[in-house]
C-alpha cells in the first residue's frame, strides 16, 4: 500500500468518525422523555427522627456517622429534587479538530479558535464558518451586531415523529440562538459562545409549557456548538482533499471579509463564475438586464415568485423586494466574490445577503441535479 493510500484511508477514517459524531448529538437534540428517573420519590416523604433517648443506668450505644448526610453548601437549597432532577448523562463540548480549544469550568458555552498563519483573519474565518453552517441548516441571520460582534439566528425548525403504543405525534421545536464573537489581546485567536435565545414546543400542532431550567439551556446550546465544531472539522478535511473542477464550481459561500457586508464566493475563475452565474440567477427569479464584463458589473431585476415555483424547483423562497440591483464580480484569495448593491447604491445586510445566499445555494444544487440527470 502506497502512502498516499494510506494517507486517503486514514483521511476517510477520521471523516467517518466525525460524522459518527454528528449523527450521536443530531439524535440528542429534541425533546428527551428520559430526563426523569422512573422510580418513585419516597425519600422526599422523610422526616427528622427524633434522638435516641437511652434510660438512665444504661450504656449510651456506639454510633458511626459514616452514612450522615452532609450539610448542603450554601447556595444550593433550591437545586432541584425528586422528579425535577435531570438523570440525562451530562453534555460536553467535543474539540475535534486541533485548531479548536474548550474552554472548561466556565458557564457559558464558549469554544476558542486558532488561526493557522499570523496572515489570517480569525474573526472573519469565524464568522463566515458560523454563516455557513447556519445556511447549510437553511437558517438565516435574523440580526448582526458588528459593534457588540454577536448574531441572532432566525427560527432552526426541527421536525420529528413519534411513536409510542401505536400512537403516533408529531414534535416540532423552535429555537433562536445567538453567537458572541470574544476577542483577546493575540490576534490568532478568537472564542466563540453560544447562548439559547427562543425555545417553542408543539406537540401535534400545540404549544407546549415547557419553561427550560438553566441546565436545559446550556445543554440545548452545547449541543449547537458541537454541530458547529463538526461542521468545522468535516469542511476543514474535505478542504484538504483533491476536488474535481465540477465539485469545486458547486461550492458556493458566503464570507465575512466585511463584517457588515458579507459577499457570496464561488471556488472558481471569474470567466467560469461569469458564465455560471446567470443560470444560478435565474432559478431564484434574477433577471440579468444587462452586463458589463470588463467592469465585472451586472445589472439585474428580481421578480417575485409564487409558492408552487419555489416548490417544483425545490429552492428557498427568495425574500427579496421587486426592484434592481447591481452586482459586482470581484476576486478574493483565489475565488469569485459576489457582492449585491441596491438601488441606492448600498451593498445588502448581512441580513438579507444571507437568506439570499440559502436560497442561491438551492439554485446552485437544483442544477447540479438537473445536469446529472441530463447526463443519464
Amino acid at each position: 500500500m502506497t502512502m498516499s493510500s494510506t494517507g486517503h484511508r486514514l483521511t476517510n477514517v477520521k471523516r467517518y468518525s466525525v460524522l459518527a459524531c454528528a449523527i450521536l448529538v443530531s439524535a440528542c437534540s429534541g425533546t428527551d422523555t428520559r430526563r426523569q428517573a422512573n422510580q418513585d420519590f419516597e425519600y422526599l416523604n422523610q422526616t427528622v427522627k427524633p434522638e435516641l433517648v437511652i434510660a438512665e443506668g444504661l450504656d449510651t450505644p456506639l454510633y458511626t456517622k459514616r452514612y450522615d448526610v452532609p450539610e448542603l453548601v450554601e447556595g444550593t437549597e433550591d437545586y432541584p429534587v425528586g422528579a425535577a432532577v435531570d438523570v440525562r448523562s451530562p453534555v460536553q463540548i467535543l474539540a475535534l479538530s486541533p485548531l479548536v480549544r474548550v474552554e472548561e469550568g466556565s458557564e457559558n458555552v464558549t469554544v476558542w479558535f486558532n488561526s493557522r498563519s499570523s496572515q489570517d483573519d480569525i474573526s472573519a474565518q469565524v464568522w463566515s464558518l458560523l454563516a455557513n453552517f447556519l445556511a447549510d441548516k437553511k437558517v438565516a441571520i435574523a440580526q448582526l451586531d458588528e459593534v457588540n460582534h454577536t448574531l441572532e439566528t432566525d427560527w432552526l425548525i426541527n421536525n420529528d415523529t413519534f411513536e409510542e403504543f401505536k400512537e403516533v405525534s408529531d414534535y416540532e421545536l423552535k429555537q433562536r440562538y445567538k453567537f458572541t464573537l470574544l476577542t483577546v489581546a493575540s490576534k490568532r485567536t478568537v472564542g466563540l459562545q453560544v447562548d439559547l435565545i427562543d425555545h417553542e414546543e408543539r406537540l401535534d400542532g400545540t404549544k407546549v409549557d415547557n419553561d427550560l431550567s438553566k441546565g436545559d439551556s446550556r445543554r440545548f446550546a452545547v449541543q449547537m456548538l458541537n454541530l458547529l465544531n463538526i461542521y468545522y472539522e468535516i469542511d476543514r478535511i474535505e478542504g484538504n482533499n483533491k476536488e474535481t473542477a465540477e465539485q469545486k464550481a458547486s461550492k458556493l459561500k458566503i464570507d465575512f471579509v466585511d463584517q457588515k457586508h458579507p459577499v457570496i464566493t464561488l471556488n472558481i475563475p471569474f470567466d467560469d463564475a461569469w458564465k455560471l452565474m446567470p443560470m444560478v440567477f435565474d432559478k431564484v427569479g434574477i433577471t440579468v438586464e444587462d452586463e458589463d464584463k470588463l467592469a465585472a458589473t451586472m445589472l439585474v431585476s428580481f421578480d417575485e415568485q409564487s409558492d408552487e415555483y419555489w416548490t417544483e424547483n425545490k429552492v428557498t423562497p427568495v425574500t427579496l423586494a421587486e426592484d434592481d440591483y447591481r452586482i459586482q464580480v470581484g476576486e478574493i484569495n483565489g475565488n469569485t466574490s459576489i457582492a449585491f448593491f441596491g438601488e441606492d447604491k448600498q451593498p445588502l445586510s448581512a441580513e438579507m445577503m444571507s437568506e439570499l445566499f440559502i436560497s442561491l445555494k438551492d439554485a446552485a444544487t437544483a442544477l447540479r441535479a438537473e445536469k446529472a440527470e441530463a447526463e443519464k
